[in-house]
């Protein structure tokens, strides 16, 4: 079910609602105004056939009196009322029994919801003109009954109209502003098959929107960041294929030329006719040497695609030897490493991953920086009550643009391995005052 169908079945659950609070309120007071006027009307004839019994003289003849009597007897079509008059011999005037609500125009559900309790006043009048007289007055709701009923049908009809023209103004209204829903769900489609070029337009409604300017921002986001993998992917291609390009040429330039000079030391001492111990002792010796040669070509090249010390004695020590042999080789810049509180147990790939970036750094101070100093600096902290590693690495170089740092000089793969441990990558920098590097990984 859609939300355009929910809401509008909501509201018109809620104009139901109001639909039969209001009609129990307008027949409620109907009730009590029928009860209130049969009453009413009640008392009021009653008082005025006293009043007419005693405006009668004393003196007068008893036929006068028994005319009036005749006469409240005969008004059979008196509003609200029905009288009957009683002798002392109860003998019923008029001959006819009394019968109430007979002719009502209302509906019978109507009828029983607001008719009152019957009414009836009995008064016996005391003359000396004539012997005791009695009187009987029912009320008549009926012609009240049906005034109420002709208003409180124009007052539902009135309220049926209203929720019924009210609804559909909903239903339209609803319709009309939640048509961009559509276009939202529409990009949201188009961003799900990888099209970030995605725009929504501008709309009427403050909290569309919003919504319309916080998918914008995130196509765009999305866009840059598509961008950025892709300049990333590209690049590790292109360092693979350097490394694959570097260990091909010193295999064939090392080990390739090393190979078959042993080769040739090794056919020329066979073929030679008159070898002496010390010609073969001299063949032996070059050999050997070419030997040595290719075992450190051969663990250079290890070292390369994976330091060996890193597995035997952990980060620490594997940085230590790294920069210790990278300050060997510098004679106009120096590395300074401190480290504290390490713990001995982290993963393989952790390790690795905080080995190249430190390997990545200092490949970029030699590179870019002209600094003459390095500080790195690792230790274990505390943030937000759990245990991260934290990375440092600081030179007092020429500095970065804004723009190189984010995109410039392998920081991007560095960042990436970063946030492949959840952790935080923060690059500070200013042209002239050095560049700083800090990383926080959750242990």
């Amino acid at each position: 079910m859609s939300l355009r169908i929910r809401l509008n079945l909501l509201i018109t659950l809620l104009f139901i609602g109001l639909f039969i609070c209001s009609s129990f309120y307008v027949i409620a007071n109907a009730r009590k105004a029928v009860q209130h006027e049969v009453e009413s009307t009640a008392q009021l004839a009653l008082q005025l056939i006293q009043i007419a019994i005693s405006s009668v003289s004393m003196e007068a003849e008893e036929q006068d009196k028994l005319k009036i009597l005749d006469s409240l007897s005969s008004l059979d079509e008196t509003r609200h009322l029905r009288i009957e008059i009683r002798n002392p011999a109860d003998v019923l005037m008029p001959d006819e029994e009394f019968s109430i609500i007979e002719n009502a125009k209302a509906p019978d559900w109507f009828v029983k919801l607001v008719q009152p309790p019957p009414t009836e006043i009995r008064r016996w009048l005391n003359s000396p003109a004539i012997a005791p007289t009695g009187v009987i007055i029912r009320a008549d709701p009926t012609d009240e009954i049906d005034e109420n009923w002709s208003e409180v049908r124009s007052i539902l009809i009135a309220l049926s109209v209203f929720i019924v023209l009210a609804n559909m103004l909903v239903y339209i209204t609803i319709g009309k502003y939640l048509a961009p829903i559509k276009t939202v769900l529409a990009g949201l489609s188009g961003i799900e098959q990888g099209n970030y070029q995605l725009e929504l337009p501008h709309f009427r409604l403050p909290e569309l929107d919003r919504i319309s300017q916080q998918f914008n921002h995130m196509a765009r986001v999305l866009s840059e960041s598509k961008a950025k993998n892709q300049l990333l992917t590209q690049r590790s291609l292109e360092i693979q294929e350097e490394e694959r390009r570097h260990l091909a040429q010193e295999l064939h330039d090392e080990l390739g030329q090393t190979i078959a000079a042993i080769k040739a030391v090794a056919a020329a001492t066979i073929n030679s006719p008159e070898s002496d111990q010390k010609q073969v002792t001299t063949s032996l010796n070059t050999i050997i040497e070419y030997s040595d040669h290719i075992y450190q070509v051969a663990k250079n090249m290890m070292s390369r695609l994976r330091p060996s010390v890193l597995d035997e004695f952990g980060l620490v020590k594997a940085l230590q030897t790294m920069i210790d042999d990278w300050n060997s080789l510098q004679d106009d810049i120096f590395c300074h490493f401190s480290f504290s509180n390490m713990p001995s147990d982290l993963s393989d790939s952790l390790n690795i991953h905080l080995f190249r970036i430190v390997q990545e750094s200092l490949t970029n101070v030699l590179k870019h920086s002209s600094a003459s100093k390095v500080f790195i600096t690792l230790n274990k902290t505390k943030c937000s009550g759990i245990d991260h590693i934290h990375l440092k690495v600081q030179d007092d170089g020429i500095g970065l643009d804004e723009q190189a740092v984010t995109t410039g000089m392998g920081l991007p793969g560095m960042k990436e391995r970063v946030e492949m441990n959840d952790g935080v990558f923060v690059i500070t920098s200013e042209v002239g005052k050095g560049l700083t590097i800090e990383i926080y990984i959750p242990i």
